[in-house]
């Protein structure tokens, strides 16, 4: 008997049709495995839905903090902790404008809905920013026009400029909407 040919096969087919046959045999148990990972996790959640009728995920915890996923600007929460914050005057535009209900409107600064008017005033400048921003003839001195990593820069760079501006520059938009949305305008 030939140990070159046995059964009609040569001994480098035993061994690559051997390794072929590991490599498949190791594919189909990870797969299999996999699967009923995947089979695992549908019963775990299809389980965990049948135990309360609830949505999964309530939106308190998909954001705390009312701001858009992505939105890598600090924020105003924790601006103002003083205790003069609380019982503060209007400035800026809502300084100038009429007087509220009782006469001089209260803001209190530290509450979350004064967080959200400077959120919606910084929008605003935002948007005053950008406006701006686009007359302003680019150059072509420092690199291409059309530069990815600039532009992402720069818009960085307004948003930062647009919150300072907001925080110090005492525009007063967020006090007016404030006083508007506290019910304290007659």
């Amino acid at each position: 008997m030939d140990i070159q040919n046995i059964h009609g096969y040569s001994t480098t087919n035993f061994l690559t049709d051997g390794k072929a046959s590991s490599q498949a045999a190791k594919s189909n148990a990870e797969q299999q495995s996999f699967l009923d990972l995947v089979a695992s996790m549908q019963a775990k959640a299809s389980a965990k839905r049948s135990e309360s009728n609830a949505p999964t995920v309530a939106s308190s915890q998909i954001s705390s903090t009312h701001r858009l996923n992505g939105d890598y600007t600090q924020g105003f929460g924790g601006t103002y902790t003083s205790e003069k914050d609380k019982t503060a005057s209007p400035r800026g535009f809502a300084a100038n404008s009429s007087s509220g209900k009782g006469g001089r409107p209260v803001i209190d600064r530290t509450s979350e809905l004064y967080e959200q008017s400077m959120e919606l005033e910084n929008y605003m400048v935002k948007m005053m920013l950008s406006s701006a921003r686009k007359t302003v003839q680019k150059s072509s001195l420092l690199g291409g026009e059309n530069d990815y990593a600039q532009e992402m820069y720069e818009d960085m760079l307004y948003d930062n400029y647009a919150e300072q501006l907001t925080k110090n520059a005492g525009f007063g938009l967020a006090d007016a909407i404030y006083i508007e949305l506290s019910g304290q305008r007659g």
